[in-house]
């Protein structure tokens, strides 16, 4: 195996939510409401703001002038404090569509436009695997939704604490990841692959004092230049499914 991929297991892989790659170390907390907000004190247009404005000599501004101007001039500041705002605030928006809510992966939509943004640089070579864990689903039922997301994030520090930093992993939904393994031969790509898998299985993962075994199972793809995101992705489903 290459000596740039990663070995040490994540521990405590409990903490990868709490504590995701370049976070402050601090508990990740959901933002109150009009968080992207910045608010400024209003500003007070002196004369020579309204003489710049009008291109005037300071000198020339009357106070009838100021008195007049002043009302427009806080006006055009209120429109760009909404433009600044509406953008800031769509921004925020955009960076919590693409980050997974419970594990630090992308989502499906971001992890596709990433993946189909890779395939038409025209890259050779790379390849895309997708791993599924049985068990999961199952978990969730008999103990509730906070042992299905823990076993999540689980499997999510088994696999990131195995990659290098130029490799993606995307959450597709329920317990499927996808992981983007960029300039990685078939052959390594498989031992990465299978070991991370063994690391996932064993040493079992424990819920309130039970061990919970998890199965998991993978399938890779070697990428083509050019091809969609989906075929892809489903090609790398059909192998771990064994009919690829």
């Amino acid at each position: 195996m290459g000596s740039d991929y990663r070995t040490e297991r994540v521990d405590p892989t409990r903490m990868v939510q709490e504590f995701p790659p370049g976070h402050d170390g601090q508990p990740r907390r959901h933002l109150p409401p009009h968080a992207y907000e910045h608010h400024e004190p209003p500003r007070h247009p002196s004369a020579a703001d309204v003489a710049s404005v009008l291109g005037l000599p300071a000198d020339a501004i009357s106070p009838e002038l100021l008195a007049a101007v002043v009302p427009l001039l806080a006006e055009i500041d209120r429109l760009h404090w909404a433009a600044d705002h509406a953008q800031r605030r769509a921004d925020w928006l955009e960076r919590q569509s693409d980050r997974h809510s419970v594990v630090p992966c992308l989502t499906r939509r971001a992890f596709v436009r990433e993946l189909e943004t890779f395939l038409a640089g025209g890259e050779t070579e790379g390849v895309l695997a997708l791993v599924q864990v049985a068990g999961i689903e199952a978990l969730r039922q008999l103990y509730g939704l906070a042992a299905g997301e823990a076993a999540l994030r689980h499997v999510a520090g088994n696999i990131l604490g195995a990659l290098r930093a130029s490799d993606m992993v995307g959450c597709l939904g329920g317990s499927d990841f996808a992981v983007l393994l960029p300039g990685t031969p078939e052959e390594q790509a498989r031992a990465k692959m299978q070991s991370i898998c063994a690391r996932i299985a064993d040493p079992a993962f424990v819920w309130l004092g039970f061990s919970v075994p998890l199965t998991p199972a993978h399938g890779l793809y070697t990428l083509k230049a050019g091809e969609g995101a989906e075929v892809a992705l489903a090609a790398a489903d059909l192998a771990r499914r064994g009919l690829g």
